[in-house]
């Protein structure tokens, strides 16, 4: 990566350059439409005013043109007139040129001063307009006079280096006068955003307490942000605790069997032996058990955000993890059923809801007697799929229901029983992460428990 793709780039400057920049571009647009204005109203202007003086001229002429001095006289006050007019408006008298002409005949002629000036004559030969002369003709057919006259176009000044300075001498003044209130404006607008990344810089790792709330509209939504983002950063954290805890809180019973186990298989008595061997391979499999149902409580615990869900075949998933459960269920001899339509596409995390389902059916099994029934539905409504599993097992006081989706709380029939007590906290937390809802219910004919998780149908 080059040096110039990785310097950090300063959204200040860029802000005030911006706003340079618009002001640029608003002095560009208005230059422009003042020369547009120059080219169009001004020419429009100058021709009526070279008509005016011609008709001025033409007046003179009538009572002068038999007298040539005379005539030039005339010609000459009209024209300090003008020249008067002009003094006293503060500009310069346009050049002009002008013919008094009678029976083809030039009687009188004023010729402008073009000495140093970049400009030519216009061709007498053909009257007319042309880019640096406009051109009017005025006629008395009584006494055959024909007054023509010349006016340089009015402008030309303005497209000239004189010109282009006039109009850039107020950018170039101003700019600077600009500079220091903008750039005072701009260290106050950004004044909060630095104070907000002072307040977060000067926090330690462990601090994700709220940003305090912002009076300032923009940036609301970045200290909201920043805070959402700082709530999950600690729901995470405080999952990792737990998990750390709970492993800690958990593994300490199948632990001390497996070493009372292992510290018995040095006895001479041969019963002895076996019994500590059978203390042995309970307590290993009690850990292994609980291991997995802490990783899946972990896993469970994960934001929805994080979770990746693609399209699955929902009866596919349960039709595999029933089967997977046959071996459980004829060891216990439960008999397992599966009621479900042809086929249930949804948007779902495969390893959560495997999670979900493993513990409804393995919960299920192991509360239900020898020779029960453990019925696993699926329903498709329309708005929502309902999986329902039901077993009939002692079932739940319902004045217990909502303490069996606390962790470590084991609980039959009201009474204590075995395992890990994390079952239906895993299937209560893989429903969240699905926008799933879990209710406990009796089971068939007022016997067992009835489990039912409730997906919404969404696109993804």
């Amino acid at each position: 990566m080059s040096a110039a793709a990785s310097a950090p780039r300063s959204l200040f400057r860029r802000s005030l350059g911006a706003v340079f920049a618009v002001l640029f571009l608003c002095w560009l647009f208005l230059v422009a439409r003042e020369l547009i204005d120059i080219r169009v109203l001004q020419v429009k202007n100058g021709q009526a005013e070279n008509m005016l003086w011609a008709e001025l001229a033409l007046e003179r002429a009538r009572d002068t043109h038999a007298d040539p001095t005379a005539l030039a006289q005339a010609l000459q006050a009209l024209e300090g007139m003008r020249e008067r007019e002009w003094r006293l408006k503060g500009h310069r008298t346009p050049f002009r040129l002008l013919q008094v002409i009678r029976r083809d005949v030039v009687l009188s002629e004023l010729k402008p001063d073009l000495t140093g000036r970049d400009r030519v004559l216009p061709q007498e030969s053909v009257p007319g307009q042309d880019e640096r002369w406009l051109y009017t003709e005025v006629s008395d057919a009584a006494r055959e006079l024909v007054v023509r006259r010349w006016q340089e176009r009015p402008g030309d000044w303005h497209f000239s280096l004189a010109g282009l300075s006039y109009y850039a001498r107020p950018l170039l003044y101003g700019l600077p006068l600009l500079a220091l209130p903008l750039w005072l404006l701009f260290r106050l607008g950004f004044a909060p955003l630095q104070r907000i990344g002072a307040q977060i810089s000067a926090r330690s790792a462990q601090d994700l307490t709220p940003l305090p709330a912002t009076r300032y509209v923009e940036l609301a939504p970045l200290v909201n942000a920043v805070n959402s983002l700082m709530a999950r950063l600690q729901q995470r954290l405080d999952r990792e605790h737990e998990f750390l805890a709970d492993a800690a809180h958990e593994l300490k019973t199948p632990l001390a069997v497996i070493q009372l186990g292992a510290e018995g298989l040095d006895q001479p008595d041969p019963r002895a032996r076996d019994e500590s061997r059978e203390r042995l391979r309970l307590g290993v499999q009690r850990a292994t058990h609980t291991v997995h149902q802490l990783l899946a409580l972990a896993r469970s615990g994960a934001d929805t955000l994080d979770l990746s869900k693609t399209r699955h075949d929902l009866v596919d998933l349960v039709r595999e993890r029933v089967a997977l459960a046959v071996g459980l269920a004829l060891q216990r001899q439960i008999e397992l059923a599966l009621e479900a339509p042809e086929q249930i596409t949804m948007w779902l995390n495969r390893e959560s809801l495997c999670s979900l389902i493993d513990n409804l059916v393995d919960n299920a099994i192991k509360y239900s007697p020898a020779g029960g029934h453990v019925t696993v539905t699926l329903a498709d409504l329309g708005e929502q799929v309902v999986l329902t599993c039901s077993d009939q097992g002692p079932g739940i006081p319902a004045e217990l229901r909502e303490r069996v989706f606390e962790r470590f709380v084991r609980l039959a029939g009201g009474q204590p029983c075995h395992g890990s007590g994390l079952g239906l906290t895993i299937v209560e937390r893989a429903a969240a992460q699905h926008g799933a809802t879990v209710a406990l219910l009796d089971g068939p004919q007022g016997r067992g428990l009835t489990v039912q998780v409730s997906f919404p149908r969404t696109d993804g």
